[in-house]
Formats: structure tokens, sequence, C-alpha cells
């Protein structure tokens, strides 16, 4: 038999199976509405889903920036920061020196450095490009400069959320700013820090990428 008889005899099977079905006595679907939320309450919902999920978030100002990560780098025990050298707070970032060793980020991943990357780099920071309340989601949109590598591989990850760029819901987001026109090739969506249950259904963190998710998010 022909692969297209084989699907000739499938179509033949199903239309079979749907003929005098009266489409009329299906349930009818309904639309689903969010309930329309505060800005202080968005922001509420957002944070309570990021740390439901086990990300910690710090409620900061663009001008703090430097001084937060600073104390929570030395909360953790590391002194080494991964960052994009013109990224989109790279200028806050670099206030840093001084307090942590800064690495930019120049790694080719044909070239040797992939292995310092992996085994020498603790933690990155990157900005966001919004946030969703309804879901405690960061939405991360990977540029040269700040490539998804840098969300991907160390096992901390430091993320900046400004809160003027929080959305109620995905729908709206995508409506707003026009994902259908201008949507990139790559964007990352964040809920919390990385976990699997797929190993004798036992929950663990950083199986497929960051262990731990820091969100310093802007209010201020």
């Amino acid at each position: 038999m022909t692969n297209q008889s084989a699907r000739n005899n499938i179509l033949a099977k199903l239309k079979s199976q749907v003929a005098g079905a009266d489409y009329d006595k299906l349930p009818k679907e309904t639309g689903f509405e969010y309930p329309k939320l505060s800005r202080e309450q968005q922001l509420e919902q957002f944070v309570g889903h990021l740390e439901s999920n086990h990300a910690q978030v710090v409620k900061t100002s663009k001008a703090q920036i430097a001084e937060v990560v600073a104390r929570e780098l030395k909360s953790l025990g590391i002194d080494r920061l991964l960052y994009g050298k013109s990224g989109q707070y790279s200028e806050e970032i670099q206030a840093l020196k001084g307090s942590v060793t800064l690495q930019e980020f120049d790694f080719v991943v044909e070239s040797q450095a992939k292995q310092n990357l992996f085994d020498n780099t603790p933690a990155a920071i990157t900005g966001a490009h919004s946030a969703i309340a309804a879901t405690g989601t960061i939405v991360l949109w990977p540029t040269v400069e700040e490539p998804r590598t840098l969300s991907l591989v160390p096992p901390v990850h430091f993320v900046i959320v400004d809160a003027e760029q929080l959305y109620a819901n995905f729908a709206l987001l995508m409506n707003e700013q026009q994902w259908h026109n201008k949507m990139p090739t790559n964007v990352v969506l964040i809920s919390g820090p990385s976990k699997t249950a797929d190993i004798q259904q036992t929950l663990a963190y950083g199986a497929h990428g960051p262990e731990k998710l820091v969100v310093l998010l802007l209010v201020g």
C-alpha cells in the first residue's frame, strides 16, 4: 500500500466516524476574562507568583542596582558576575567594579572559552523586556549584547524588571506590543528557577538552567 493510499484510508475512516454529527448540540465555548486589578494589585500578583515558584524578588530602584546586586552576591559567596557590555543596564552594572569581578560576555560557543562559561561563571545578570502579572512571568528579548546564554547557563541569574513594563496578561502584552508584526526569532519566558521532577518524581532545581533566580523589580 502506498503512502497516498494509506492516507486516503485514514481520512475516509475519520470522515465516516463524524458523519451525521450534530455540532449544534456541542457545548458552546465561553470566553475567559481576567479579573480587573489595579496597578498595585498587579504588582502584588506578579511578585506572589514568582515567590511561590521559589524566585527571590527584591524591590529597588535603578540607582540602587549595583548596591543590591553586590549585597546579594556577597550573601551567596559569589565574587564574579557575567554581563553584557552594551546591555540594557550595563552602566548601572559597571558601577559594581571594585566590589566584584565583572566579566564581559564575549564568548564564542566554538572556542575554548565555552569551558570557562560553563565551569567558571557562577552568576550572570540581564535586563528584561517586559513582564506578565497574571502568571508571574518575565519576558526576555535576547540580543547580541545580552544573548539567552546569560539567562540559561550560569547557576544564578539576576534579572532586572522595570515595573513600568508589567502587563496584566500575555494576550494584552502581545497585542499592545504588536508581536504579530515584530516578534523576534527568540523569546525567553521565565517564571522561576529551572526545575524538573523527571527523576523519580523528585523536584530538583537547576537541572536545565539556573537553580536560583533573583529578580530586581524597579519600582522607583
